[in-house]
Parts: structure tokens; sequence; C-alpha cells
């Protein structure tokens, strides 16, 4: 007969005040980062469009042309419908992810090291991650669908190295499996990332081989199911070209434009530069926890590693003069955090807690592809990093288990708990005084969610309001190359299947077809923003590519240039706009 499990001790007081200063400090910072966590014109309005559009029947692929997965838009659509179509709701969605993200992490952390330390790396990575300014926060921004990915890898490495509840129980791969199925419908590679993960962590997880490889097929096959049935399922309905040719959810004919922006970003152009940083901020925060560590052990431990600190300062001093010490050392350390928890997984053998730093020290690895070096605050690095602290808070707990006597042992654990405690009082305060310190006016028709400097949200105001006096309702509006707030403030939908027009989503392959479906569908008025695009080797739409759709425009819409009322003449605007000409024929 099993025995009755252990009732669980209740929460000591200074657990239950943490916690209450931890909701209160989030939600000031929620409070005075309002309107500032995303552009206003870049993304948002596309992370707007394509759920708007599915939740009023359009058909993701066929009717919308899509690059990932349909899992984040498709949700965001149940919330329009539950809600109402708006960036409310998305700031609404982005609250619910980001608290499953927090209990995700929170979980995935328990895997690798004490209930204690998970509690505190959750706390430090909610103003640090998820309140990433520049579009990198989950609340509102183009991370999206990276973020849910996330979420789904975490519960993958989770639930692969958890011990069944019985013996010969499938249900933990199954649904780890299935976790990673709903990664890959977010994004493909975050799917294969966290597949790879779970079939090591199901593997590695227990003393049998037998039992391991029985547990991998299941999760793959859980996998297979889930993510080969869902995009099955759209191809069936949308049609194989639209799914993996115009949609590219298996990586076939990816635009030149868009390999070179993913080698731009990733940084690793500057690489001599971001190898330095990379070191100088893993010697910075090794250097911390060492000092740290030291300092708990007493004098006689930091007389026998002065020679040690000595050395961690040079490091520091080499890296900082080959330039190393940026601003991108924070978060910097990511890759190679990740690397030392893949290798001490690797090295510690069969087990749990091995498999499980070893699985996430893989994905914190792999999934830094979008930016390698120069890891700053941007789109793209928090979900990744939220590897790199799980890989953190398991080397940590190796490095705790490796002293001793119990008592200096957990003189080191509290010590390292404190040192964590002052880190994310430092990064509340710090992203705190960023946000109150920029200049941020509402876009009257956000509700405050969408903000932009008060020149800029003025215009963006005035030429909404020009275009719902100039077109019909229902007419239709196309925004080049991006910009679809405008969508959403003037009322006019976009009418035609794509509905992104950056460098890669629209090519010399593809003009002559979204040419065709402008003409066939023609909008009541055309937007274009001048918004320089370097980073895709295509620097300005209309004149670096897209010539023959800026020539059909000038054929057919009285463009001209924009200026908001009792705004000074500008050489160049920002906008140019016109609608349709009366009479213009196709």
């Amino acid at each position: 007969m099993r025995p009755a499990p252990a009732a669980r001790a209740a929460p000591a007081p200074w657990a239950r005040t943490g916690l209450l200063l931890l909701a209160a400090a989030t939600a000031t910072l929620a409070i005075v980062s309002r309107g500032r966590w995303s552009d206003a014109l870049i993304d948002s309005g596309r992370e707007w469009i394509v759920p708007d559009a599915l939740s009023r029947g359009a058909l993701l692929y066929r009717d919308v042309v899509y690059w990932f997965g349909p899992f984040t838009p498709y949700f965001h659509a149940a919330m329009f419908r539950l809600f109402g179509s708006g960036f409310g709701t998305l700031v609404v969605a982005g609250a619910l992810a980001c608290a499953a993200i927090v209990a995700a992490l929170f979980f995935a952390l328990q895997r690798v090291t004490g209930r204690r330390e998970a509690a505190l790396w959750c706390a430090f990575a909610i103003p640090s991650l998820l309140f990433m300014p520049n579009a990198g926060g989950a609340l509102l921004g183009m991370g999206y669908r990276i973020w849910h990915a996330a979420f789904f890898a975490l519960l993958t490495v989770t639930l692969a190295t958890g011990a069944p509840r019985r013996e010969g129980s499938v249900l933990r791969p199954v649904l780890a499996g299935v976790a990673a199925g709903l990664a890959g419908l977010c994004r493909t590679e975050w799917g294969a990332a966290a597949l790879a993960a779970g079939l090591h962590a199901a593997f590695w997880r227990p003393r049998a081989t037998r039992r391991g490889v029985a547990d991998a097929v299941v999760l793959g096959v859980a996998f297979l199911a889930v993510f080969g049935g869902g995009i099955a399922a759209f191809a069936a309905a949308a049609g194989p070209r639209a799914v993996f040719d115009e949609g590219h959810l298996l990586f076939s004919r990816l635009p030149a434009e868009t390999r070179n922006f993913l080698v731009h970003f990733s940084g690793v152009r500057d690489w001599p530069r971001g190898l330095a940083e990379l070191v100088y901020s893993l010697a910075m925060w090794c250097g911390a926890f060492y000092l740290v560590e030291t300092l708990a052990l007493g004098k006689d431990a930091l007389r026998r590693r002065a020679a040690t600190l000595a050395g961690i300062v040079v490091v520091l001093a080499a890296a900082a003069l080959a330039g190393g010490a940026g601003g991108s050392v924070l978060w910097s350390a990511g890759p190679a955090v990740s690397l030392l928890a893949l290798a001490a997984g690797l090295a510690r053998g069969r087990g749990g807690r091995a498999a499980a730093l070893g699985a996430f020290g893989f994905l914190g690895l792999v999934l830094c592809y979008r930016r390698l070096f120069h890891i700053g605050d941007s789109a793209y690095t928090g979900p990744p990093l939220l590897f790199a602290f799980v890989s953190a808070a398991g080397l940590l707990r190796l490095r705790v288990l490796r002293i001793a006597s119990g008592l200096a042992r957990e003189r080191v654990r509290t010590a390292f708990a404190v040192l964590l405690v002052f880190a994310t009082v430092a990064a509340f305060a710090g992203r705190l005084a960023r946000f109150a310190s920029w200049e941020a006016s509402p876009i009257a028709g956000t509700h405050g969610f969408l903000t932009d400097r008060a020149e800029v949200a003025r215009e963006i105001e005035g030429l909404a309001q020009s275009i719902r006096a100039a077109t019909p309702p229902g007419s239709g509006l196309v925004v080049f190359p991006e910009g679809e707030l405008l969508n959403f403030l003037s009322g006019q939908p976009n009418p035609i299947r794509h509905m992104l027009y950056l460098p890669g989503y629209l090519t010399d392959d593809n003009e002559e077809e979204v040419l065709r479906e402008l003409e066939a569908h023609p909008p009541g008025a055309v937007v274009l923003w001048r918004r320089p695009l370097s980073e895709y080797h295509r620097a300005l739409f209309g004149y670096d590519y897209g010539k023959k759709i800026r020539a059909w425009i000038d054929r057919h819409y009285a463009i001209s240039g924009y200026r908001a009322p009792g705004a000074p003449e500008r050489t160049n605007p920002r906008f140019e706009w016109g609608p349709r000409r009366p009479g213009a024929a196709s």
C-alpha cells in the first residue's frame, strides 16, 4: 500500500510578504510601462490584422498569407471573438501568456533546483524578460508566437523529465509530445528544437535504457500526430502551395532578403566584438556569484581564492579592451551558460535532473540563433533567455552541492538567494526608470496601449481621420510596407491576401501576384510609409523593390505627402497617401 504523501509545509511569512511585494512591483511596472511595450507602426498592427481577419471568417494561409504556425493567430482570433477586436484584447492575451509562462518557468526550474531558488529566478525573469522594451516583452509586440512556443517548450522538457505516477504510464511522454507539437504550430523551428530536447530528456531520465527508448518513441509519435496533423489539415484546406511555399512552414524557398536579415540581426558579422561581449558577460556573472560564494564561506576562502578573483578581473579587463564592455553585456552570456548546462547535464549521466539540465541547456543554446551575439533588449531575445535562466539555476545548484559542509552549503545557498533578490530589485528599478523616461504620447483609438512621440502620434491620428473622411466604409486600405495600425484606426480592412510588404514578404518573384490581387480588389486608399529597410538590403519600397506596384499606385491613386494640421513642412514627409482616382481602371 502506497504511503500517504507528506503534507506540504505552509509558506513562511517572508515568502508571503515577498509574493505581495512582487505583485505590487509588477503592477506598478505594468502601469508605468503601459503603451511603451511595442512600436506603434512596426509589427504591432500585424499582430492585430491577421487574427482580426480570422475572427471574421478568413482561413489562414488561403485568405491571409502568413509565414508561421497557426496557433498564435487562432488563439488571438478566439480572444477577439470573446472580448472584441483591438489592442486591449491583445494585451489581455499577452497578460494571460505571461502568467502561463511564469508558471511553466517555475515548474521547469524545479526540475534543476530548489523551490526557493525557482521562485527567485521567476521573480527576476518578470522585469528582465517579460517587460523587456523595444517589442521584446510578451505583453504586446512582434514576439507573441515565440513566447507561446517558449511556453510549450518549457512544458515539453518539464513533462519529459518527470517521473510517472505509476510504473509503465505513458501519460507524461504523450503530453510532452503534444506540447512539442504545439510549439511547432507556433513556430516550426521551435517545435523541432522542443522535439529534440524532449527526446533527449525522455531517453535520459530513466535509468533503464529500454524504458527511455519507449518514452522517446511515444513522445515522437505524439509530436508527429499534433504537428503533422495540424499542418496537414491546413494544407488540405488552404492548399499545399499556400502552406509550404507562401507560408514557408518547412523553410522551403526562403527569400534572399529574409536570409540576409537573419544574418544581419544575429550579430555574427561583428563576431569578434560579439565574442568579447559574451566573454565579458560570462565573466561578470560568474565573478559576481563567485565573489558572493567566497564571502559566504569566510575570510579563509577569500585568501585562498584571491588569485582566482584577480584572474576574473583580468579577463573582464581583457574583454573590455576587446570591445566587450558595451551596452549588451547583461544577457550576452546566455548562449555560453546554456552550453555549460548542456555539457554538465551530459557529464552527470542518466537521471531526471541531469536530463532536464542538458535539455534546457540545449534549448537555450539552439534557440538563440536569432540573436547569437550582442544580446540586448530587443525582439526575439527574451524567450531563449528563459532557458538560459533555467540553465544558470541548475549550474548554481551543482556549485552549491560541491560544498562538503552542510552549514557552509546553506550559507552559500542563502547568499545566492540574497544576490538574486538584489538583482530583481535592480531589474525592477531599471525598467521603471527606463519606461518612465520615454516620451510617450497615447495614440487616440488604441486606449493608451500604443504610444509614440507626440509629433508622430498626432500625425498617425490625423492621417487615419483623413482616410476615414475620404473613403467609403469597407472600401479598403493597403499600407506599404507596413503600418497596419492605420487599418485599425481608419476602420478599413486590407482587401488582399498579402498584408505585409517588407522585403522578403514582397519579392521580385511574387510582385506580379501581389499586383494582380491589387488589380482584382483595389483598395479605397493607399498609404506609403517612408521607412528605410537597409537591414534587408532593400532600403525603400517603390525605389529599391516593389517598383511595379509603385508605378501602378501612381497611375490609380492621387498620391501626395501628408502633413498633420499645424505641423511644419517636411522635405521628405513620413507618409504619402491618396484615395483612388475617380473612374480609375485596373
